[in-house]
């Protein structure tokens, strides 16, 4: 088992995506599926109980890599003890078993970049603004650290906002295509607005690229920034409409927001438009996914255009736009 791979994080969103790819690869290392309960485990995989917040963690020997995918996402009151002090214990753990190689994944929020900063990449300063970025910083940063202290080679992978359809639970920018399918949406000002998304299979190949004992160490934004303008463009020919070519003043869609800020206030309830969503609209901030390309050769399989049309293609089957 020297060159066993023990996954953290594998039942979820992504951890699911990394051993399909891995399967798809043909992959021939063994696999150690770690996590607090004993569910269905893939053939040929074994595993192993670990609860992140447990004070005490173990890892077991002969594990060659570690690929640490689990995070708590929902509960301010577990983030710091999960995603930072989790993420340290799960490092020294590691290194006691002889552990070379540790993959974590964080996220571009441990950036903190307000909505109109331009080009940002891994130079960036970090200035998280809320508490699952404040611990998803500290334990990147724990872990950069404890890895360089205790001999592990350390990747670290920070995603943008990953999608991709998981029936029943998420249907990533549905509400987007419905909204360009009839015909109501607007773009603001001149419409020079950016999103950052990155398919959950993209993620997942830039893990498993991960892996490889040649990859640099360091730090990765994965994402596959796009205009605005072409993603509605690519959900409209998808749907069969015009791509939306109207746009409101910048004036009047601020008017608009704060009138839906002070409705909210007064209803209590969320208004159709708001502050957050002419930030979404007016984004101007993007993330640079190309570092991992010229460190690793990394290509991403898929690429954001591809992801959009199969989900919108989906939702149009399903009657859902």
């Amino acid at each position: 088992m020297n060159d066993a791979v023990l996954i953290t994080g594998s039942s979820g969103f992504i951890g699911t995506a990394v051993l399909n790819a891995l399967n798809a690869a043909g992959s021939n290392r063994q696999l150690v599926l770690a996590g607090r309960g004993l569910g269905l485990t893939p053939d040929g995989a074994a595993r192993v109980v670990l609860d992140l917040a447990s004070p005490e963690i173990g890892v077991p020997v002969g594990i060659a890599t570690v690929l640490h995918l689990a995070g708590e996402k929902r509960d301010p009151r577990r983030m710091d003890a999960v995603n930072h002090r989790g993420a340290v214990r799960l490092v020294e753990a590691a290194a006691r078993a002889g552990v070379r190689r540790f993959v974590h994944l964080s996220s571009v929020g441990v950036y903190g970049t307000p909505k109109h900063a331009g080009l940002v990449d891994e130079t960036q300063a970090h200035t998280p603004r809320n508490a699952y970025e404040v611990s998803k910083d500290a334990g990147e940063q724990a872990v950069r650290e404890r890895c360089a202290a205790l001999g592990l080679d350390c990747v670290v992978l920070q995603p943008s906002n990953v999608v991709g359809i998981v029936p029943g639970r998420s249907y990533p920018l549905l509400g987007l295509a419905r909204m360009v399918a009839r015909g109501w949406f607007r773009h603001v000002g001149r419409g020079d607005a950016w999103v950052n998304y990155v398919a959950v299979e993209d993620v997942a190949a830039a893990i498993v690229t991960a892996l490889r004992d040649e990859v640099s160490q360091g730090s990765f934004i994965v994402n596959t920034p796009a205009p605005l303008r072409e993603l509605v463009g690519w959900m409209a020919a998808e749907l069969g409409v015009p791509a939306p070519a109207r746009s409101i003043p910048q004036a009047l869609a601020a008017a608009a927001a704060a009138a839906g800020a002070l409705g909210k206030a007064v209803l209590r309830r969320d208004l159709p438009f708001s502050p957050e969503r002419l930030l979404e609209l007016t984004n101007t901030t993007r993330y640079g996914g190309d570092a991992i390309t010229r460190a690793a050769g990394f290509v991403y399989p898929l690429g954001i255009e591809i992801a959009v049309r199969a989900m919108v293609r989906h939702y149009r089957r399903e009657g859902l736009a």
